[in-house]
Parts: structure tokens; sequence; C-alpha cells
């Protein structure tokens, strides 16, 4: 063809919309007697002359290949007028914009993205083969018969129509638009009507593979701390559902409909925006948790709705210097749309890429109620890894110790879950919950539990008995995910919702039992070995969960291979966990009290380690061996290991030889393995009573364990009364309904046995009500005590001291009282506020937290010491918090004053660091972060010897009954020591103190001159003529200044080295006198970059031979390690000054933040002079420069007749300084002021100097005639004694003469907090 032909016409820009091809001509397929003439075309002008040729055939079929623009618009197809009845036109291509003029008998779409056809022509079939998504529009006015063979696709149509699906795994959503009902009937015949305006899913049953696994090592997904996990943490955990059978047993709207199931509430995602009605967006910052690269951010950028859609997308943003951070999209209904029980679905599409973690998940709305994550609870409805985009997870987190169930579920590579659109969902019942998968069952639990350690078991179905809430959220990166790399792309990655609903039941019955697990231990093999193969004498595949298993994860990479019997094990990248290169064999049976040892021979190419452990898979991988480091050398060795089974008995322990995270890839060679019996001996229960973990001697004290929810609690009723716990919904509270005219002693509530010590003090407290008001008795250890119950819930307590030769160790309410009476939180305490801390009842009270718990072994040694909390550490770990001995429930009260002491020692030289703090699990800060505030906290460094160690503090913030105390034993000041050495420690006491009466310490050095001008220096700028002199006598320096020079620091008193803390508040004073009137100024400055800044400071004007004392305040906002005060005396600018003789004395700078005070009392007029009968103790200033008036106090009136005021509120002023405003307390101002005319005032309390920091404005209006004014505040910087009060009535436009009458003026404190 030669060049040229062509002219630049429309027929021409219509072929190049088509990316035509060199040949401009179509190509016709063959034709024979069965099947129809074929003609492909990639042109415009070749349709036009296909379309020539087809009119008149009796089957004849176009086929359009349009290859995608190059600015990545839709490729435009017009099909002209004619008829053409017997014609099937194919459109192929990715973007495809179509128009049809034309009477066809078929076009088919099969498109790979969007496809757009504006349908004109009469009597045309559509059929959707392929398309992402298909919009329908045009003046057809006949219904258009549509049949969609697509996988997955989306259908908007605005004309109207008939679809029918066929084919398989169909999962079409179809968006009427059209104005009218349209039919759709799905492939497996059902018909159902979608009427205008909404939207319809239609969904064929697929039979995919589905698991109920307890799978491999990498499937932990502890979301909220992954500082439990170890060598073994992987998913799986224990399933009650049993094996899973292939056949579906899907559950569609239909089929819940029919079993009694309504759908509560439902989000269609069909606006242009996030309903921030149903949904709360949740910020974090990146590694909030499980270590995930992603901040959580509130943005349409991430967060988004559109096409029908909630889009949570991930966007990566490099900054200049190529660093990279990510941001990503979390949302939940908590306290919008929160369900106990139900049926929750979503579908949803997930985006692709090694890291990716998007969820659809639940926590309880309120996670305090059996204690924080796992003990609250989380139930795991979808979670999808983006590298292995065929599988999704669902799992239950609880109890503590930390417990885990999870099933998978996987489909064909081809419908992954990144490539079409599912549905997932939870069906949670009291006792039991389902997960599904596009209506498929594929896992189901029945066995959990809620406790908290050495607190007892909460009542089965805890703690899935509680309204929770749905969270959707996709992460990038985590622990267990893993992270991106360079194959993971983001803008093109998104996590797609279309819908989330949720349905119940009318009513669910709770009165469920738990499941009762028969664990059957399987028998070893003729040698005693419970190990298979492990003489490695097949070659087995190591890729199945059939015996030996090997594994990797967190890149780790490498290879096993079972030879010569034994099996190498080759490590190329040891990854980032111990786990990452793992050899594993499950199904180990364990009995508990069996004794067990373990035997294998290993070497390697190179001396390197290994760890070995036998886990629990079946609860969260718990560490019966405790992660036994084994070394290898080059030569083969025979290794032993022994251990006792103390936990319950586990049909499925896990031998483990981890092989990652390690220095050295040396390859390994294992063989001749073998785990046999060792004996056995009984584990006896110690039944004893003891306190509990929290220091409560009451067992279920707040109602929630065992049968009834009343276990441990003796009930008498020989009164028929009604005793039972009220529901979740009342708070679970004891309650005993009797008659009228019940005996006292006949119907008592109470337990026996105690652990309650002879001769000491404790504390009983409880909450009580009734119905009438009634007065209750209660005995304990012996002695009665009696409270008056009202109607309102109160809370009680008494305090107790049992008996030096105490026998009854029980505790008694009589509840008989003739009406209704409830009780709940019942609590014997020790009467301290650190509980054991004498270790006189083992660790109860305590906790004891280790990051890897092989490296520490603890027990409270009465042998050597006397009972002693007594740790020995073989390794600190990274951090000083990977090893604590804590308290949590300290109560410390707002102001108080406390003292903490403890005595410790350690066998080597090493420092440890304790605090009393902030549940950082409980409070979050202005930010949303986890807050752990120490309100006291100290480094100490600890010899061979016992020391005492003390702190004295106030509790500054807000009283906190949650407080934790801690002791952290790990890498103290970022010091680790792998050294193996022993801690003890012992009498820990914290006591309530009077406050100290603290002298401030003055800042400056030889402040009073006793030597001499050491500390100080005297500067005189002689080359601008300044000419002084200064002497030191008396405890002052004197300068005699003959020529002042050009500039104020032309003369200066100067002393450096300051050390200002950031946030403090400085309060400077001296004194100064003049032999003439002048002004000098004071001020504190630092030097930075080369600038000098200043930080504060005050001008004081100087009366002829008056001593004068200057004050003023400075705040710094920044650590300066270098500031100096300075007094400059030289020339001021603008302003005659004259020669004189200065006399400077008495200096101080002390840090306020360390200066106490005493506490006014409350209720207590804080004003002097309060009574206005004479001017001695405030201020009636009129700045005569810019205000005409006069003031005058007299006969308990302060008043002021104004007839010009000046442009600052300030210049008239009634004012009084030195008031004491002391941090967090609340103050009420009052007092009458008359005016006589209509006008306002400012009232302010205010820094003296200085800075000037203004504590409280108020701008009050006036109205002729008597005011009565009445202002609360709350002092909310730090406390100062000498702070100032004004009231200004300047900064108006006011020429009129008019008085203003100041009398009954009071400020009182009027709490201590602002609560």
């Amino acid at each position: 063809m030669k060049k040229g032909v062509f002219k630049r016409t429309g027929a021409l820009v219509l072929a190049a919309s088509l990316a035509i091809s060199m040949a401009q001509v179509p190509v016709y397929g063959a034709t024979t007697k069965d099947k129809a003439e074929t003609v492909t075309v990639t042109s415009q002008k070749a349709l036009n002359q296909a379309l020539k040729v087809a009119k008149g055939k009796k089957a004849y079929s176009i086929v359009i290949k349009a290859k995608s623009s190059k600015d990545g618009k839709a490729t435009a197809i017009k099909i002209p007028k004619g008829n053409y009845k017997n014609l099937t036109i194919t459109v192929k291509g990715n973007k495809v914009k179509i128009t049809n003029n034309a009477t066809l008998k078929t076009i088919v779409l099969d498109c790979k993205g969007a496809v757009s056809l504006a349908n004109n022509g009469k009597d045309t079939n559509i059929n959707v083969k392929n398309a992402k998504s298909v919009n329908l529009t045009g003046d057809s006015k006949k219904e258009v018969k549509v049949n969609v063979s697509a996988k997955d696709t989306t259908i908007t149509t605005e004309i109207k129509v008939k679809i029918t699906c066929s084919g398989k795994n169909e999962n079409v959503t179809v968006n009427n638009k059209s104005g009218a009902t349209i039919r759709i009937t799905d492939a497996d015949g059902n018909t159902t009507k979608v009427k205008a305006g909404q939207k319809r899913q239609v969904e064929t049953k697929t039979d995919d593979k589905k698991e109920d696994t307890k799978d491999d090592q990498n499937k932990t997904d502890d979301k909220k701390d992954d500082n439990n996990s170890s060598g073994g943490s992987s998913s799986g955990g224990s399933s009650s559902g049993g094996s899973v059978t292939p056949a579906p047993s899907g559950m569609t709207e239909a089929d819940l409909l029919k079993q009694g199931y309504t759908l509560k509430w439902s989000d269609d995602f069909n606006g242009t925006e996030l309903n921030r009605a149903d949904w709360n967006v949740e910020t974090h910052k990146k590694g909030w948790v499980n270590k995930e690269w992603q901040a959580y951010v509130d943005s349409t950028d991430n967060i988004k709705v559109q096409d029908g859609n909630l889009v949570i997308q991930p966007i990566k943003t490099v900054d200049q210097d190529g660093n990279a951070s990510y941001t990503s999209g979390r949302i939940n209904t908590q306290g919008k749309h929160d369900f106990k029980y139900g049926y929750f679905e979503c579908r949803a599409k997930v985006p692709t890429g090694k890291g990716y973690l998007p969820a659809f998940w639940m926590m309880p709305t309120d996670e305090n109620l059996y204690g924080q994550w796992p003990k609250c609870g989380e139930i795991d409805i979808m979670e999808v890894m983006g590298q292995e985009t065929n599988k999704a997870y669902g799992t239950i987190h609880y109890g503590e110790p930390h417990d885990q169930s999870q099933g998978t579920y996987s489909v064909s590579v081809a419908n992954n879950f990144a490539d079409s659109y599912h549905t997932y969902a939870v069906d949670w019942e009291p006792g039991k919950i389902t997960w599904y998968v596009d209506g498929i069952k594929y896992h189901e639990e029945s066995d959990w539990f809620s406790s908290k350690s050495g607190q007892g078991t909460v009542a089965y179905p805890a703690p899935f008995d509680q309204p929770f809430y749905m969270i959707l959220n996709l992460a990038v990166g985590g622990s267990w995910v893993g992270y991106p790399d360079d194959s993971t792309t983001y803008d093109d990655q998104q996590f797609a919702i279309d819908y989330v609903k949720v349905y119940q039941k009318d009513s669910y019955d709770e009165n469920v039992t738990k499941p009762i697990k028969n664990v059957v231990l399987r028998e070893p093999d003729g040698s005693g070995n419970y190990i298979n193969n492990g003489d490695f004498s097949v070659a087995e595949d190591l890729t199945d969960d059939v015996n030996w298993k090997f594994l990797t994860t967190q890149d780790g990479e490498g290879s096993a291979e079972i030879k010569d019997k034994q099996i190498v094990i080759s490590t190329t990248d040891a990854g980032k966990a111990v786990y990452s290169i793992q050899l594993v064999q499950p199904n180990v049976p364990l009995k508990k009290g069996g004794k067990y040892k373990v035997t294998f021979d290993a070497y390697a190419d190179a001396a390197r380690t290994m760890i070995a452990d036998i886990s629990g898979p079946d609860h969260n991988f718990t560490r019966y061996l405790k992660d036994t480091t084994v070394e290898l050398g080059t030569e083969k060795k025979t290794h032993t290991l022994e251990f006792q089974m103390t936990s319950d008995s586990d049909a499925n322990g896990r031998l483990e030889f981890n092989l990652g995270n390690t220095a050295s890839t040396a390859t390994v060679y294992i063989s001749n393995v073998r785990i046999v019996d060792n004996g056995y001996e009984e584990i006896e229960e110690d039944t004893t009573k003891k306190a509990l973990a929290d220091g409560n001697y009451v067992y279920n004290g707040s109602f929630q364990e065992g049968t009834g929810r009343l276990g441990y609690w003796e009930i008498t009723n020989d009164a028929d009364a009604e005793v039972a716990v009220t529901g979740l919904e009342d708070g679970r509270r004891l309650k005993v309904t009797s008659n009228v005219g019940t005996a006292a002693g006949v119907v008592l509530v109470g337990q026996s046995g105690l652990a309650l010590g002879a001769g000491s003090d404790y504390e009983l407290s409880f909450t009580a009500q009734a119905d009438e008001a009634k007065t209750m008795t209660v005995t304990v250890a012996g002695e009665t005590y009696t409270f008056a119950l009202t109607t309102e819930k109160k809370n009680y307590s008494v305090k107790i001291k049992t008996a030096t030769d105490l026998q009854n160790k029980n505790i008694s309410f009589d509840l008989g009282l003739g009406t209704t009476v409830y009780l709940d939180d019942v609590r014997i305490d020790e009467d301290a506020l650190i509980k054991n801390g004498s270790f006189n009842a083992g660790f109860s009270g305590f906790e004891v937290y280790c990051s890897t718990p092989s490296n520490v072994t603890y027990v409270v040694d009465s042998q050597q010491e006397e009972n002693a909390a007594d740790f020995t550490i073989k390794d600190t770990g990274d951090a000083d918090w990977h090893i604590q001995l804590k308290q949590t429930g300290v109560n410390l009260e707002e102001g108080q004053w406390y003292r903490l002491s403890m005595k410790m020692k350690s066998s080597i030289d090493r420092k440890v660091s304790y605090a009393l703090q902030r549940d950082g699990s409980k409070h979050t800060d202005a930010k949303g972060e986890q807050d752990w505030t120490p309100y006291c906290q100290e480094t100490v460094s600890l010899t061979k010897d016992y020391q005492t160690f003390s702190k004295e503090f106030q509790m500054k913030e807000a009283s906190d009954d949650g407080t934790i105390f801690n002791i952290a034993m790990g890498a103290v000041d970022g010091k680790k020591i792998k050294d193996q050495h022993r801690i003890c420690i012992d009498d820990i006491v914290l006591e309530k103190i009077e406050a100290p009466k603290v002298t401030s310490t003055n800042l400056l050095q030889n402040a009073d001159f006793s030597k001499g001008i050491d500390g100080w220096s005297a500067y005189v700028h002689e080359d601008s003529g300044a000419n002084a002199t200064n002497t030191v006598s008396g405890n002052a320096i004197t300068f005699d200044i003959k020529n002042v020079g050009e500039a104020d620091w032309n003369v200066q008193l100067k002393q450096e080295g300051l050390s200002l803390q950031a946030g403090h508040t400085y309060h400077v004073s001296f004194k100064a006198k003049s032999t003439a009137a002048r002004t000098i100024k004071g001020c504190v400055m630092h030097d930075a970059n080369n600038e000098t800044k200043w930080d504060g400071g005050s001008d004081a004007a100087l009366e002829a031979g008056v001593e004068k004392n200057v004050e003023f305040d400075v705040k710094v906002s920044k650590n300066v390690d270098n500031a100096y005060l300075q007094v400059s005396m030289g020339k001021i600018a603008d302003v005659d000054t004259p020669a004189s003789v200065i006399t400077l004395s008495d200096f101080s700078m002390i840090d306020k933040n360390e200066a106490a005070v005493d506490p006014k009392p409350l209720n207590t007029n804080l004003f002097k002079g309060a009574d206005l009968t004479d001017a001695n103790d405030w201020d009636i200033w009129i700045d005569s420069e810019n205000v005409n008036g006069t003031s005058e106090i007299k006969d308990g009136k302060a008043t002021f007749v104004l007839s010009k005021i000046g442009k600052e509120d300030y210049q008239p002023q009634f004012k009084q300084s030195g008031i004491q405003l002391e941090k967090g307390c609340k103050y009420q101002l009052t007092m009458d002021v008359n005016s006589t005319i209509d006008r306002n005032i400012i009232f302010k309390f205010q820094q003296d100097g200085g800075t000037w920091t203004e504590y409280k404005k108020v701008e009050q209006e006036l109205t002729v005639g008597n005011n009565s004014i009445s202002i609360e505040f709350v002092m909310e910087d730090d406390t100062d004694a000498k702070a100032l009060f004004c009231a200004g009535m300047g900064a108006q436009n006011i020429s009129d003469q008019h008085t203003i009458t100041f009398s009954n003026v009071k400020l009182v404190k009027v709490a201590e907090t602002a609560n």
C-alpha cells in the first residue's frame, strides 16, 4: 500500500481512535455450511465496508478489535444506521465507548475494562461475555434482552432490560437507573425483580475448596500486641467444628429470612461520600499495632465512596530524600451501630501485592468489660493477605493467656479474592460462631473462654456475649502479613467494599453451656517414639501436613531435603523471626503430668545455634519447652531435652526446630529424632484460697463466674427468696428479692475460708442498692457492720482489723430485707495503696511480664530471703519493659503527696527503673495515642547489697484509680545484659504523706555576693564612652556610673551558664537603688544559631534614693543549656539617662515548677482588703496621659469617675497582685459593679510581669445600675503564687462622663480539682 493514500478525514480520526493497524481492509474468515461467515476489522472504515457486505447475509459475524488508546481514554466505536437482523458484532478491547444506531441480531461485549453502550437500534440483544463494568444508555423503546456470562461485572442501566445470567461463578451487580422495574434470572433459574433506583447482587454458588485448618507457622494474627509472639507463634487454634464437608451449605439472604433473620442495618455505599452518621474514621500513627507501616488518616484520598463502593486506597509517598511513607484508611461503627449476635456480611474485592492485609472484623463496644485485648474478644470475619489472594482467614481471639481459633477458605487462582467480588460473613450466636465465604460454611467454633490470670474464668459464652462493632481497614505491612517489596504497587490497588449488612433473629437463647472436649492421645510407635519418621528413612513430601513439614516466612529463604537418613536444612536468608526457617511435626500427644524426653542428633557446616521447642498450636502456640537454645558444632552430637507437661493434655503438640533470625546461615543436619515417655507425676492443683491477682480476697466479687454467675458464693435461702444475677444490660449484679417480714439471718450470701491474715488491716468495699431504704448487715471475720442502703446505687466501704487470734475467715451479707436488694463489686483488699508489697502472699496482686519467657525465672524466695521477689535473668532483651514486675489498680489522688519506697539488690551492678504511671491501654491522649504518662519515675543503680530506694512526689494529674506500678528490669537505658544474674525486690510501700515544705533553690551562684564577684561578670563598653566602676560590699554590688554610653548594654551585670527546662517558669527578683531617677533593664537571654534569643524580662523605673524590688517571670518552650541573666544600666533608648550610682542586691532565680506553695483553703476570700475600706491592698490606676478621670476606695467601694478612656483596656484599672492561683483548682470571682451607662469591662487573671500570660479573660457587659458578676474558671497553667487580678475599663470609644463602682469583691477556691 502506498503512503499518503488516506486523507485526514473524519473516518481517519475514527480509525485512529481504534488504533488502526496498517491493514485497513476487512479480514474474512472461512465460511462453512454450519458456520457463519466472520470478518475481523480494526478501523471505522473497515467496519463500514464490512457492514455493506453483511446486508442480505443469512448469517454473518463481525469482530471489532479495538486497541487501547495511548491517552487511556475509551476507544470510540460507531455502528451506523441499517437493518442487519442476522448480524452479530463482537467488540473486543479494553475501555470501549460504543454507539449503536443499527438493528442487529446481537452485540457481544468481550472487553477487559469498562464498556459504555448507547443502544439506539431496534431488536438488538446484548451479550456480556467479559467486562469490568457495563453502562447501558440509549433511546431504545423496547425491553432489551441482556445475557450475562461474565464471571464478575457491574451493569448499570438507564434503559429497560431483561437480564439472564448463565455459566458458572457469576458475581454480577445490577444497578437499575432505568425508572422501571427490571427482571433478573440467575443461572439457577431464580427470578428476582429490581425496582427503579435499587441495586442487586446476583451470585451463583461455587464449589471451591475450603479448609478448617490448624495451619503452619506464619498464620499468627495478634492484632493488639505482637510482643508475646515467639518462635512458634502461628495460627490454627482449637476448632470444635471438626471436619468440614465439601458440599455447599450456603446461607443466602432468602435462607436467612426463612430462618427468622431480618435485615437490621446495611450500607450499600450508593452516595458520594462516607456517611459519618454510620461510620467513625480512625486515625493512628505508623506502627500503632503489629509494626504496620501505614498511618491511618482521615482523608478522601484514602477513604472514598464512588461507583457504589466504599474504596480504601493505600498511598505511598516518597520525600526528596527518598524516604517512603504510607497512608491508608480504617473506619468503624462503634457507638453508632453495635450488635450483640447476628449475621454480619460484606461483599468486597481485595488488593493484591505483598504486605497488604485488608480486614472486615469486630471488636467489643466496651473493651474493658472483660479486660483489654485479647481478654475482651475479637471476631475476624475476613482477612486476606495481598500475596496470597486466593485464601481468606476467619479467626477469633480471646482469653488470658491469649488463645485463638482460625479457619481458612481457598478459591481457585482464576477466581481469587482480588480479581472478583466475594461475600464474607459470620453467623454469631450464643455459644457458636460460624464463618462463610460466598454463602459456603468453612469454619465453626464453640470452644473459647474468658479469664484473667489469677482471677478466675468468666461464665461462658463470655467474651462473645456483649455488643461488638464492625471495622473495615487496609493495613500496609505488619508482623503477620509481612511487608511490601519492589513488586508491590499502590495506585492501582484498593480494598473495595460493595456493601455491609447485618441480620438478626428476633431473639437469642443465651442459656448455653460450654462444650466439653474429650482429648484423645495416640499411642507411640513400637519403639516408644511419638515422632513419625524420626529416623528419616522415608523421603517424604515436606510441603504437606503429614509428619514433617518445612516452612519459611518473614523473609526467610531456604530448603530442606531428606537423604541418607537425615534431614538437611539449607538457609539462604535467615529472615526476621526465629521461625522464618522452621522444621515442624504436629500431632505430638502430651498428657498433663507426663514427663518427656526429647533427643536428636544434629550438627552444622559451621558453629551456629537453633531453637527447639514443643508448642501448642491449638492454644496460641504455648511454649511447653520454653524455646530452648541448642548450640550446634561441626561434629554430630546427641542433644537431650526433658520437660514435664504442666498444662492440660494436648493431642496436637508440635515439635519445632527454628533456624531463623540468626547470624549464621550454615546448613544444619538433623537425625534420630525421638520423643519418649520419661515418667509421670500428677500435677496437684492448689485449691487453697489466696488473694487474687488484683489483690481481692473475695472470689467472683463481680458475679461473673460459675453456674448462674454465682460461683464461689454460698447461699442460705430459708425464705424462698429469689436469688439471681441480672443481665449484662444491668451490669450483672446480684439481685435478691424477699417478702416483707422476712426474718434476719434466713437469706444469707457469703463465702468462707478467705485468706485473711491475723492482726491485719483490710478494707471491705461494695456497691449496693435497694428498692426501699433498708439497713443491711454484713459480717466479716467475726465482726458485724451495718450499712444504710438507699434507692440509689452507691459505693460503701469500711476499714477492718482482724483479731490477733483470728479463727473466723468468712464474709456474709444478710439480704433478706423484705424488698429487692442489689449487690456488686464486693472486695476485701489489704488496706494499702500497693497490695502485698511484702510478698507474704506470693505474687498475689502482682503480674510478672517477660517478653521472652525462657530468659527469666522467678519465685518468692522464703529460704534465702524473707519472702522477697526473686528474679533470675539470663537475657534482659532489647528494651527496659521486656522484663517487668507490675501491679495495676493503684489509686492516686490529684494533689496528694506520696512516698514510694522499696528495697532491691542485684548479683551484678546494674540499673533498673520503677514508675507509677497511667495505663496506656485504657487511656489515650489528645491525638488518640496510648497515654502512658508517668506520675513518678526513677532509674536507680543496684548493687549486691540491699538498698532502700525512696521517692516523694505529688500527684499533679487528675486522680487515677487505675495507675500501674512497675519495676522494669530489661535493658534499662538501652544496656542489654546477657550475663545471668539475680534481682531481689521486697518491702514495696506506697503511702500518703503531708506536703513537704520545700525551700526553693536559688539557681544563681553567689547571689548574695558573699564571694565577691565570683560567678558574675561586670561589663563596661568603653568604646561607646561608657565609664563605670564597681565594688562589692555588704552583700551588694554597686556601680558608680559616670557615663552611661550609647546603649542600655553598655553597662551590664551578667551571670551565665544557667540551665532552663522546657515548659518551666522561672521567677527572677532582685533589689535595685539609684541615686538618680532612671530606668534599668533586667532580662534572661540565650544564644542560638548565632542569634541572641530573648526569654523574658522587665524594665524597672527607679526613683531617686528609693530601693525597689524588681521581679519578672521567664517561661521557656525549649531546653536551654547556657542562658544568662543580665541587668543593663547603660543609656535607655530615646530617654535622657543620667549618670548615677546603682546598688544591686538580693538576687534570686527559682524554678516555679519545683517551688511548693501551701494550698489555700476552700471558700476563703483570696482578695486582701476585700472590705474596700482603704487602698493599701489595691491599685486603682489611671493612665493620666490617656485617661481623664478620678478614682478612690472608700466605705466598701472602689469608685471610678471617667470622661475619657484610653485605647488599652488596662489604662483605667482596678487591680490586685500577689494572688495565689493553684494549678488544676477551680475558682469563683463574684462582685457587684454599678455603672451609670451601658458599657463593657474586661476581667483578667494573669501573670504579673514577664510575658504577662493570661490565665483567664472575660469581657463582661454592664447595663445601667447594679450588675452582679459571677465568673468561674480553672487554673490550667502552672501554679502562680503572685498572680495579678485586674478589671480593665479602657479600650472603648466612650467620651461621656460616667461612674463605675466596685463592691462586695470576692475570689474563692471552690474545688481542689476541676472535677
